[in-house]
């Protein structure tokens, strides 16, 4: 009997194995920009050369996951330069540019939009969206959107901030055992139980045969 609970137990944690392990596998993921330069931005041809500009520097990073989720991630350091835009150049403009993501060796086109506001003596560049990306890994995809952000430059001058984007994890089909697997396991078990009720059952004296023996005796 003892056997039998120790044999019931060992198939059961193995049944149960198969059944959590993809739920706690863990994933890296490393993130990479490609950057971006921009410049003219509400210029109308009669400021400074180039400005005002904004670039974004290329930049990395890694993470481990485990099931789903999401987290913020640096995309790009920002520099915002601004100058004299030109007269009657005050307004506001929108611009649309791009760069590549990269995602564990997929690499993939991040569109985004934005504004800049020329004022008198304040010029704000405003990021504002991107187009949905997602990449499928198979067994996870990772959704990435950009984080709206603006930068407030002050006269002639260079500004910093950061760009930084959600990524949000998303699991594949969870991988279940297959039906065969289960049922094999499922007849080992059984005959298991079966095999120890007849040990048992033979080990037990007849007794029929002790009653006989018992009366021949007497």
């Amino acid at each position: 009997m003892r056997f039998l609970t120790k044999a019931t137990l060992g198939l059961a944690t193995l049944l149960i194995s198969i059944a959590i392990a993809p739920a706690t596998k863990a994933d890296s993921i490393t993130i990479n920009s490609g950057g971006f330069s921009l410049t003219g931005l509400g210029n109308n041809g009669g400021g400074v050369a180039g400005m005002d500009s904004l670039l974004g520097t290329a930049a990395s990073a890694s993470h481990t996951i485990s099931g789903t989720g999401s987290f913020i991630a640096l995309l790009n350091p920002l520099t915002f330069t601004t100058a004299f835009t030109g007269h009657g150049s005050e307004g506001t403009y929108n611009f649309n540019f791009a760069q590549d993501i990269t995602i564990n060796g997929v690499t993939q086109t991040l569109n985004i939009v934005g504004t800049i506001e020329i004022g008198t003596l304040v010029d704000t560049v405003h990021i504002i969206s991107s187009d949905p990306l997602t990449f499928d890994f198979g067994t996870f995809s990772v959704d990435v959107n950009v984080v709206p952000t603006s930068i407030d430059g002050f006269g002639p001058g260079e500004f910093c901030d950061f760009l930084k984007a959600e990524f949000i994890i998303r699991q594949g089909p969870t991988e279940t055992p297959e039906p065969a697997t289960l049922s094999l396991l499922g007849l080992g078990l059984a005959g298991v139980a079966a095999k120890l009720r007849r040990r048992r059952k033979s080990s037990q004296p007849n007794t029929t045969e002790q009653s006989l023996r018992a009366l021949a005796g007497r």
